[in-house]
């Protein structure tokens, strides 16, 4: 058969020039997972006098390459399109490394082939079992070390004993798994990959110390996240044609299965961090997920702001609640919060007093002809000094209610006493102290609402102003 076309080595090595020479590990090491192993040897060794290395990788897979020729030849059917749980697409893996390389040799049990200055030649030899891929690669000593902090990254596959420049790379113990179902890409009967969405499951490690938090691919690194866990997928990631990326959309919703499964792994610390954000917006996050992300990050007992009640935004404050603010959450954070039960508004909280709001229970009043003497001396006092103080004339009203967590309310030039919180004796007692500093606080209404506001504080001390200058010019008002 005629080729169409060549493809050419050199002009491929530039392509790559730019990528981190951790690929060719990678490249190697998932070709040699997907076999059917049970162990892996990865050795890098400086070629003396040259400005190369040796990468050599081998394995025991008892059948090694099916087809030999799926070492050399770009883009042929790749026996993985069709498994999502395999790693390699389009037959590039080995190719890529050869392009860089200046030599190459790969032995396996169908034969032998090696990559020199003059061309490809096939060779005799071939092992009874396993593979091996050598190649000698340009490489800085800068790039070396990239490689070796790239190797102490992977995560083998249980059972494959994996081993780099002798040392075993050993496993590492996820703090959760959990069952997902991600966007992937299979190929379909006729061998053309397609996008799909399957069930997988989804390992979560901890990073080390001095460890980044990166997305994997079936224990090979993709891509840093820089959230808080590494995120180690086992299927076929959708990635660029580069391997070394995801899309926005397919990182979203890894950060937001990750959370729903480790809400309770995470702390105050991560509870602001971008990935915990993205995912509380996201319509897919439990409930449970954000309600410990937003308590962790506001707090137990935090609250909304509250524009149609200034004075409970400042009670939840005083209280030592915590008052967040609109601009602290995205719209969609704030319909999850919702969603969740978080952060109530301070007005349901904390209200300030309404006892003449439209939507309010009638009170529960206590007829006229009910009120003892002491009552109705401290309802003509109050009536009277009410009016002198406050320039308008004011009615008195008594109320039983016990709900109620004051003892007097004023608005609108009506004062009702609360007689179930004052008590009989509040009214026996006569014109005293404690009668006077309650209709001083509740004249001070006349002026301002907010009891926790600067205008209120004036009002008082307007007030009790009034009141010494009323005692002093017209003492008969107080008899």
């Amino acid at each position: 058969m005629n080729n169409w076309f060549d493809v050419d080595k050199a002009g491929l090595a530039k392509l790559m020039a730019g990528r981190s020479k951790a690929f060719v590990l990678f490249e190697l090491l998932q070709n040699a997972w997907d076999q059917n192993v049970t162990e892996v040897n990865v050795t890098l060794t400086p070629l003396a006098g040259t400005r190369s290395v040796r990468l050599t990788v081998t394995d025991d897979d008892p059948d090694g390459f099916a087809d030999l020729r799926d070492a050399y030849t770009l883009f042929a059917e790749s026996r993985k399109t069709g498994n999502a749980e395999q790693r390699g697409r389009f037959n590039l893996g080995e190719k890529l490394v050869l392009a860089l390389a200046k030599r190459a040799v790969i032995e396996t049990t169908t034969g032998a082939v090696e990559f020199n200055p003059t061309g490809r030649h096939n060779r005799r030899q071939q092992r009874e079992a396993g593979s091996m891929f050598e190649a000698d690669v340009p490489m800085t000593r800068a790039e070396m070390n990239e490689i070796d902090r790239a190797a102490k990254l992977l995560i083998p596959p249980a059972g494959v004993a994996t081993r780099y420049n002798g040392r075993i790379l050993e496993p590492r113990t996820p703090l959760a798994s959990f069952e997902e179902t991600l966007p992937t890409v299979v190929a379909d009967e006729e061998g053309v990959l397609r996008k799909t969405s399957r069930k997988t499951l989804v390992r979560v490690y901890e990073p080390v110390e001095g460890e980044t938090a990166m997305l994997y691919e079936m224990g090979i690194p993709v891509v840093e996240t820089g959230d808080r866990f590494h995120v180690d997928v086992q299927q076929k990631v959708p990635l660029n044609m580069d391997r070394d990326n995801v899309t926005p959309g397919y990182l979203r919703t890894i950060r937001v299965a990750v959370l729903n499964a480790t809400h309770h792994l995470i702390d105050k610390e991560d509870a602001p961090q971008t990935w915990v954000r993205e995912a509380c917006s996201d319509e897919r996050a439990s409930t449970e997920a954000v309600k410990a992300a937003v308590t962790l990050r506001f707090g137990e007992n935090a609250v909304r702001y509250d524009p149609s009640d200034p004075e409970a935004n400042k009670r939840s404050a005083a209280e030592g609640r915590p008052v967040v603010y609109g601009g602290s959450l995205t719209a969609a954070e704030w319909s999850n919060a919702r969603r969740a039960g978080v952060l109530p508004a301070a007005g349901s909280v904390t209200p300030s007093p309404k006892p003449y709001s439209s939507d309010g229970d009638p009170l529960d009043l206590v007829p006229e002809r009910e009120w003892t003497p002491g009552m109705r001396q401290v309802a003509a006092y109050a009536a009277s000094i009410g009016s002198e103080l406050l320039g308008t004339a004011v009615e008195v009203a008594f109320a039983r209610e016990p709900k109620w967590p004051y003892s007097a309310t004023y608005g609108k030039g009506r004062l009702v006493f609360n007689f179930a919180r004052c008590g009989r004796s509040f009214f026996d007692n006569g014109i005293s102290d404690t009668v006077n500093e309650l209709l001083i606080h509740e004249y001070g209404h006349h002026y301002a609402s907010d009891h926790l506001s600067e205008d209120y504080y004036h009002a008082l001390s307007r007030v009790g102003a009034r009141m010494v200058r009323l005692a002093l010019t017209s003492p008969d008002v107080f008899q």
